[in-house]
Parts: C-alpha cells; structure tokens; sequence
C-alpha cells in the first residue's frame, strides 16, 4: 500500500532517512515541513520533493501526508507529533520518543485518540549482526536466553570540543535519551519489559554553573525473558560497543561497531578439542565477516551496490520494519516500547535528577551601556576566555550566541548578559549590540558542503554584522579571521600583518577561501569610511578548555595517531588562548587606525613532534605523530578524488597549495601585535607547556 510521507525537520539526520526510504517501495515522500523554508527548499532540491510547507498546522490543513517523520529536537517531539497524531496520520519519531515520560503518555494517548499508528526509530535494534543473533536464538543454538551483559564506551563529538550547550547536556537524563537508548534499546528487545532496575553512577564533572555531566553509568535489569547488566562510558576515547548474550547451552557475542557476531556452543568432541573448535570457528567467522565488510564498502563507494555502513543498514532495517507494520496494522516498536525506554532513564537518572535551569530568552534584553562589548560567537573556547579577560578589564559584555546556555562560571557572571541569535540575522546582530560602541565578532558562521555554503556563512554574516556596526554606530569592531587565510607554504618565508592573505586563494580549500574573501570584504567597507574595523588571525590556538588534539598539527582519524602535514619539525604557530583574548581586549582601546590587520602568534613555537611528545606524556597515552610529505598526501587524496568522480559526484580536486600551506612551514613576525597592542604573550617554554597541555590533561 502506497503512503504519502511528510519529513517534518530538515535537520542532519532528514538525509539519513531519504537515503533509508529508496528500500521502502510503499512509501513516497510527497513534502517537507521546516520553519526554516530555506533548509526545507535545500532538502526538497535535493531529493526532488514536490512540497515544502513551513509548519505541521499546513500539512493538516492540506491534508497532503498520511505518514510523518518526526525529526525535530526531543523536547519538541509531542508538540509537533500530538496533533498529527490526533488528526490520524501515522507518525514515526525520532528517538528518544519524548523529553519526558509524560510526553510519551500523552503521545500514546494522541495516538488511541486519532486511530494512528506511533512508531520510535530506535534503528541500533535493527543492527543486522543483533538481528542474527536473535535468529540463533529462535534457532536454539545457545539454548535459552539467561543473561545479556551489554557495554557502551564511546566518544562523544560535543564533549571532545566542550559543547555543553547541547541538549543533552541540560539534564542528567538527557545524555541517557540521547545515547543509552541506543544500546538499552537493543537489551530490552532481548530480554523484554524490566520489572526491577538497580543503577550505579560514577562520579560527576562540573560542566557549568548548576550543571553536572557523569560519564559512567552501570544498570542492572530484571526482564521478562532474562537479566542484564550495561555498562554506558560517555564520552571515552576508545569506541567500544557490544553484547554478550550468555544461553544455557552457549554464547553469541555481538560487535556493535564491527556490525560482527560470533557464536560459542557445546560440540561433540572432547573438552580439548571443544575449546579449540570455540577458538577458531568465532576466529574465521570474524575474518568472514570483516573481509566482507570492507569488500561491501569498497563496492559502496564505486557505486557498484548501494552505501553500506552500519548506520544505513540499521536505518533501512528500522524504516521497512516501520511500514511492514504499518501494512499489518502493527509496529514491534511502538510507542509503548518507546515509552518503556524513556521510563527507565528517568528510573536511571532518578538518584541525581534535578530541576532544569531557566533558558534565556529574547525578550527583555536591556539595550546596555556604549561601554559594553557585544561578543558574537562568545559561548566557544576562545570566546569565554575572551569574556574572562574583558570582565576582568571592568567591561560588561553582551554575548550572543545560536546556544546560550551558562555552561561556565564566566557566563554567568553579574557582568554578561546572555543573548540568543545567529550572526545571519540582522535583527539579532542589532538587539545583541544594542547600545555597544565596541563590537568583537568570533562566529564561526556555520559551515556547508559547497563553496558557495560556506561563503553564504562566513562572508554573508560578516557583512551582515559590518552592516549592522555601520548602522548602530559602533565605534570598533574587531574581525576574528584566521591564520588559514595566509599562504603559510613557502619555508622560513616571514609573515607580517600587513602581508595580506592569499594572493592566490581562490586555489585554496573552501574555508580558507571563504576566510580570505570575508577580509577582502571587511576592508572594503572600511575603506568606505562608515566602519572602523581591525582583523586579528589567531594562530594554532591551545590551552584550557579547548581540544588538545587540533587540526594543525595533523589529521586526528583516531586520536592515538596523528597523520602530520608534512615531517612535523618546523616550529607551529601556537599561542595560548588567555593571550589570544588578551590581544582582542587590548586591540578595542589602541590607538591604531582602522583596517589593520594582527597575526597572533606566541612565542614559544613546538613543534608537531615536540608538542604530540609533550601531550602523550601528560595524558599517559600512547599517541604518536606519523610523519608524512605532501607529495605524498596529495597523491593519496588525487587517488580518493578519482574514485569520487569516476562515481560520478562532483568534488573539487584536492589543493596541493592548500596542503603545503597547512603545514605552516613560513615564519611570523608578531613585532606589530606587540607595538601596537602592548601585547606581551607567554614567552617561558615550561610556562607555555603548562598552561597549554597539561592544563587541558588535568596535569
């Protein structure tokens, strides 16, 4: 039976569930409904979708979709998906199936009401090496089911870079809505309806203010069919995810990664031939699997078969399940399994839950004072440390950012008034500088998949803020460039500030390009005389709170090794962050005319080796730097482009000048950063490797 679906979300994962839908023959995407018609057109060009419609009240009113995708943030999940469910429309949501075990009572109600079917993409339940493994089980090769013991230890992208803005950062539950229903969803499948919970929390981290985030986690079940054990480590370094499924006659072992399973069972044979059969036959059934694996994603990016990682699989698995139940007239995870999940995190968190802290909003904003700074971007790593240095300075500072929750003693200081906004916007540029003189722009601008994205972010919010300064009369606005804008490719060559960017940027990578046309913009308008505005281009910038493992050292595909641009011993441009902010404070007052532009590099230049040396020994990590050559890395991504083209997507060639130039082999001369500013940045190598590693590994 054919359905008439409705993407309601246009966010990252809408493409995920497109990709998913090509193995659904019934289901036929007819519109897509975002708020934000501009992401919604990007979604609809993209996969030739007939309707773009900004809100779920048209869809209705239209009675254009049978089916909805939910893809909206959790803690909008039953204000977009009761009604649709009220009305009748099918609707399949993203999980955790609600913010609350309430909302989930209240959709399942929604849902009886209107006659509709209430489906939770928990897809890790469809991972096809789970999904053979429950055939073994129905097969009766380990016998009855006793126990699982599950364990998730995984990375987490926001805690790697200090996002703690996140939603599920806000609640100590959240973090278990976000990422423990993956594996819980998988156990509960197994093992049935928990009728006992025991949990154990291991020690918390201050993240904020009010706000704490425990990464340990360790839950012991009583289900229907059989017990079980999960252990959850967020945010870990080494990705680990698995199941071991202990019968009365065997055991099957699950890789939730690896999408890999081996099974152990009794034999015939005597106990020393048994053991050695249990070695070897989960051995070569590994193998298998893996040369399978890796010859299947091969295939994949030929296009000879379709993509094949494990995340699309589950995805494909979870959405035919979805509308195979929707033909039977039943789902398997339904809105009660959903709801089931989403109580026994909150059973979990209960021991530490507290009240959400308030959300700051638009309204009610006081206009300021001219003394204040605006800071746009001021939520990140530089940016609180820029916060720190101008309170300290005695200015009250005006942050904006897209997340602007407190996640720092220095955001919720007395003197900062927290804004919520996007640069792209002039009416929240405006309202965030209210009646600023002084103006510092660290927004990154978000990002894209094509040039022209990406210069739409960069330069378009750029100008956007310029053009805003210009008409509110601000007296000094300091641009937060980039290093990546320079040519850095030629050895010992000597950099100024006033050397200008890439004469030939337009051969560089895009954000580097984008970098070099927003300054070329900004001195534009300078020149008009309307604007008074000075760049400043941070170097490799280290310290606390920011990532230890930074791109200009190399390429971080695991974080134990380190792919250098090139050999790795020429001095980087590094500088401390507290001497980055310093610089952006003391560039507001200095008596220096408009259009200038400051590198900021420190004094004290490790090298890639010296410097992944010196964070080895003080994380006690075996992390090691790969030296590479450029010819080399660029004869490895030439290879990766024509694969790419011979498959027909359309990818720029790799820059060879932008890969020389990230190796950083110039030189800079910081002298006019220092006459100009009175910037003075640490110049004491064991102070630099204090303040700038081991404070970041807790040395």
């Amino acid at each position: 039976m054919e359905r008439r679906v409705a993407i309601v979300g246009a966010g990252y994962i809408s493409e995920s569930h497109m990709e998913a839908l090509k193995a659904v023959p019934q289901a036929r995407v007819v519109a897509v409904v975002d708020s934000n018609r501009a992401r919604a057109e990007k979604l609809a060009r993209a996969w030739s979708i007939g309707r773009v419609v900004e809100s779920t009240e048209a869809l209705l009113a239209e009675r254009i979709a049978d089916v909805a995708h939910v893809l909206v943030p959790p803690d909008l999940h039953r204000a977009v998906a009761e009604p649709l469910l009220r009305a009748g429309v099918h609707v399949l949501l993203e999980k955790p199936l609600g913010a609350t075990a309430a909302d989930c009572a209240a959709l399942n109600v929604a849902a009886e009401a209107g006659k509709a079917l209430l489906g939770v993409n928990q897809n890790f339940v469809h991972l096809p090496a789970l999904q053979r493994a429950k055939s073994a089980i129905a097969a009766r090769r380990i016998g009855n089911l006793r126990h699982v013991l599950c364990w998730y230890n995984m990375p987490i992208r926001q805690i790697a870079a200090r996002q703690f803005g996140h939603w599920m950062f806000r609640l100590p539950q959240n973090i278990l809505l976000e990422q423990a229903v993956h594996p819980l969803s998988q156990v509960l499948d197994l093992i049935g309806a928990p009728s006992r919970v025991d949990t154990t929390i291991g020690p918390a981290l201050q993240i904020g203010v009010d706000s704490k985030f425990y990464p340990s986690w360790t839950v012991t079940l009583a289900g229907e069919r059989a017990g079980a054990q999960v252990f959850f480590g967020f945010g870990r370094e080494f990705p680990a995810w698995g199941l071991l499924l202990l019968g009365d006659d065997g055991a099957i072992q699950v890789d939730g990664i690896g999408n890999r399973m081996t099974v152990q069972e009794k034999s015939k044979w005597p106990d020393f031939f048994d053991t050695f059969l249990n070695g070897w036959r989960p051995g070569s059934a590994l193998r298998r699997q893996s040369l399978l694996g890796l010859a299947n994603f091969g295939l994949s990016m030929l296009k000879l078969r379709p993509r094949s990682d494990t995340f699309i699989q589950t995805m494909r698995g979870a959405l035919r399940a979805f509308y195979d139940g929707l033909d039977a007239g039943r789902l398997a995870l339904d809105g009660r399994f959903g709801a089931r999940l989403v109580e026994l995190c909150e059973t979990m968190a209960a021991p530490v839950s507290i009240a959400p802290a308030p959300r700051a909003g638009a309204s009610a904003i006081p206009e300021g004072d001219p003394d204040d700074v605006t800071l746009l971007g001021g939520t990140g790593f530089i940016g609180q440390h820029t916060t720190a240095a101008l309170l300290a300075a005695g200015r009250r500072v005006r942050v904006m950012a897209r997340n602007v929750v407190p996640v720092s003693a220095v955001l919720a200081s007395p003197g900062v008034t927290l804004i919520a906004g996007d640069t792209g916007r002039g009416d929240d540029v405006a309202r965030a500088i209210g009646n600023s003189r002084y103006v510092i722009d660290l927004a990154h601008g978000g990002g894209g998949q094509t040039y022209a994205e990406i210069e739409r972010a960069l330069v378009g919010g750029m100008r956007t803020v310029a053009e805003t300064c210009i008409s509110k009369g601000v007296r000094r606005l300091i641009y937060v460039s980039s290093i990546a804008a320079l040519y850095l490719g030629t050895p010992n060559q000597r950099i100024t500030g006033d050397g200008g960017t890439d004469p030939l940027s337009e051969q560089r990578a895009d954000y580097a390009r984008a970098k070099a046309a927003a300054e070329a913009e900004l001195l534009r308008m300078t020149r008009q005389g309307a604007l008074s505005a000075i760049i400043v281009r941070p170097g490799v910038v280290v310290g606390e709170g920011g990532p230890p493992f930074h791109s200009g050292l190399g390429l971080f595909n695991r974080d134990a090794h380190c792919l250098g641009w090139n050999r790795g011993d020429n001095p980087l441009p590094f500088v401390l962050v507290e001497d980055c902010a310093d610089a952006m404070v003391k560039a507001l007052a200095a008596d220096i005319p408009s259009g200038r532009a400051y590198n900021l590099v420190g004094d004290v230049r490790l090298t890639a080796r010296e410097y992944i040396a010196e964070l080895a020994d003080a994380l006690g990590r075996p992390i090691r730097f790969h030296r590479q050559s450029p010819q080399y890395i660029q004869a490895v991504e030439l290879v990766k482009w024509l694969v790419k083209r011979l498959i027909g997507r359309t990818v720029p060639p790799p820059s060879y000048r932008d890969l020389l130039s990230r190796g950083m082999t110039a030189t800079f001369d910081c002298a006019d950063a220092k006459r100009d500013l009175g910037w003075q940045p640490v110049a004491d190598r064991a102070r630099f490797i204090e303040r700038a590693i081991k404070v970041v590994a807790g040395g």
